[in-house]
C-alpha cells in the first residue's frame, strides 16, 4: 500500500509540474498601467534606489533624449543652389508710353493706315475684317489690340467699330475713342 501511495504521489507531482510548465508558456495578459501614487508629504525627496520614484535628473535626461531624436541638426548649404524664397520673376515697372509684351500684327500700324472692309455684327460674337497697309486682311473681335497707341476694339456695331486708344499727353494718360466706318 505504501508503494501505491508513492506511485500516486509521484504521478501527482509529475502532472503538477507539467501544469506549471504549461502555465508558464502562456503569455500573461497585458497589465493595466500603473498609476503612481502621490507622495504623502509634499517636498519630500525621492528615496535613492527606489525604482518607483524617478529622479529629476532622469526625467530631464529622458526629455532631452526624446527631443534629440525629434530634432536632428540640419545645416543648409546654399552654394550652387537657388534661393527658395526669391521671387521667380523680378517685377520691373514699365515706362509710360513704352510697349511691353509682343506686338500683335495690327499693333504695328497706325489707325489711319487701317481700313474697315467688312463686319459680321448680328451674331452672338461680332467680327470685323480690317485691311492693313500691306493689303493683308485681319479678322478681329471685341477687345482685340489694334493701332500703334495701345488701342483696342471696344464695340463692333452695324457699319462701324469703336477703337479706344490710350496715350500720354502733357504728362497724363488720355483715352480717346475713334470710330472706324465701313469703307464703301
Amino acid at each position: 500500500m505504501v508503494q501505491i501511495h508513492s506511485t500516486i504521489l509521484l504521478g501527482l507531482v509529475l502532472s503538477f509540474s507539467t501544469v506549471q510548465v504549461a502555465v508558464a508558456q502562456v503569455p500573461a495578459p497585458p497589465a493595466a498601467p500603473a498609476v503612481a501614487a502621490a507622495p504623502a508629504v509634499t517636498g519630500a525627496a525621492a528615496v535613492p534606489g527606489d525604482p518607483g520614484a524617478p529622479t529629476e535628473q532622469m526625467e530631464a535626461l529622458s526629455d532631452e533624449l526624446f527631443l534629440q531624436g525629434l530634432m536632428d541638426a540640419f545645416e543648409y548649404n546654399p552654394r550652387g543652389r537657388k534661393d527658395p524664397f526669391a521671387q521667380p520673376v523680378r517685377d520691373r515697372p514699365v515706362e509710360q508710353g513704352a510697349k511691353h509684351g509682343p506686338l500683335l500684327p495690327l499693333q504695328r500700324f497706325d489707325l489711319r493706315n487701317l481700313t474697315l472692309v467688312g463686319i459680321i455684327w448680328d451674331v452672338k460674337r461680332p467680327r470685323a475684317m480690317i485691311r492693313d497697309s500691306e493689303n493683308k486682311i485681319h479678322i478681329v473681335g471685341p477687345y482685340t489690340k489694334i493701332g500703334s497707341r495701345s488701342g483696342y476694339i471696344a464695340v463692333i456695331r452695324e457699319g462701324e467699330i469703336v477703337v479706344v486708344e490710350t496715350f500720354e499727353e502733357a504728362g497724363s494718360l488720355v483715352s480717346a475713342a475713334q470710330i472706324m466706318k465701313l469703307a464703301k
